[in-house]
């Protein structure tokens, strides 16, 4: 994988390693593994990272070969692309389905099958997971195509913003609000979050779209990034998500686990600077629960 950059005139008499690190965000280990296994070249002609710049070069970096993780395969399996290029896919992940590997490794993931896309498409890269999903939560999620990617997403991750959409039981009092109860890990589980005095802070903006005759179809924005946080902060006020047993609601009738589906995302592309939007519907068996 490449990219390439014109030298503005601002960035005169740089060095290439000042160059990207500044103008191209690099961290200190991206720059030592370009150094020791990718390479550098200015107008055609590879060179050190020393090199001075000059206005209206051409810089153009070779990034290293990706090397994938011994727990990962190939999986042949259904990707619902949203859209690609060359540093990103944006999918619809279905419900039901891990993001990454299990440990057993006999479960399809998501990650898996992204090797398969890959290999079929002559891609040489690894997996990198940009924001993640619960196995039975549904809907839209960036992975970033390389490393160079993954690493300027990340360090925006907060800029990420991600719209949710929930089938909650009963009905609010309230069609708009703002739960900011602190969240942490329950004593005695591994994977139960409560809330608690002594968890970390925690706020979600919500907002009902739509009231069936039991359920209700809310809106969702995190201002925090908590695990499971709008599944404990609808607990904890008494509205539990349509099927989420973990955290006291009743077993949904015609589909396994929490309804919830991330049906907005917004960021800033990583190379592009574009500003990214995209959108999906939940499933349509929801549909039943808001009659």
């Amino acid at each position: 994988m490449k990219k390439e950059w014109t030298v503005p005139d601002v960035c005169e008499g740089q060095s290439i390693r000042h160059f990207l690190k500044k103008r191209g965000e690099f961290s200190r280990q991206l720059l030592k593994r370009v150094k020791t296994e990718g390479r550098a070249m200015v107008n055609g002609e590879e060179t050190e990272l020393w090199r001075s710049l000059e206005t209206n070069d051409r810089l153009e970096v070779a990034f290293p070969e990706e090397s994938r993780g011994a727990s990962m395969r190939l999986e042949d399996g259904p990707l619902s692309i949203v859209y690609e290029d060359e540093d990103i896919i944006v999918l619809n992940k279905p419900s039901g389905i891990s993001v990454i590997p299990s440990i057993d490794k006999g479960e399809p993931s998501i990650a898996n099958r992204l090797l398969h896309y890959y290999e079929k498409k002559d891609i040489p890269v690894t997996v990198h997971i940009v924001t993640r999903l619960d196995k039975y939560t549904s809907g839209l999620m960036v992975v970033a195509k390389h490393a160079y990617s993954h690493m300027l997403l990340t360090k925006k991750q907060k800029l990420i913003k991600r719209y949710y959409q929930a089938l909650v039981q009963g009905h609010l009092k309230e069609r708009t609000g703002e739960i900011d109860r602190p969240i942490g890990r329950l004593e005695g589980s591994i994977i139960k979050r409560t809330v608690t005095e002594e968890g970390k802070p925690s706020v979600t903006k919500y907002k009902v779209l739509k009231e069936g005759s039991r359920d209700s179809l809310v809106q969702f924005e995190l201002l925090t990034g908590r695990t499971h946080q709008i599944r404990v902060h609808m607990a904890s006020i008494g509205h539990p998500l349509v099927g989420d047993t973990l955290y006291e609601a009743k077993e949904a009738e015609s589909m396994e686990g929490q309804a919830l589906h991330c049906h907005l995302i917004q960021f800033l592309h990583p190379w592009t600077k574009e500003d990214m939007v995209f959108e999906a519907s939940p499933p349509d068996e929801w549909d039943a629960y808001l009659i």
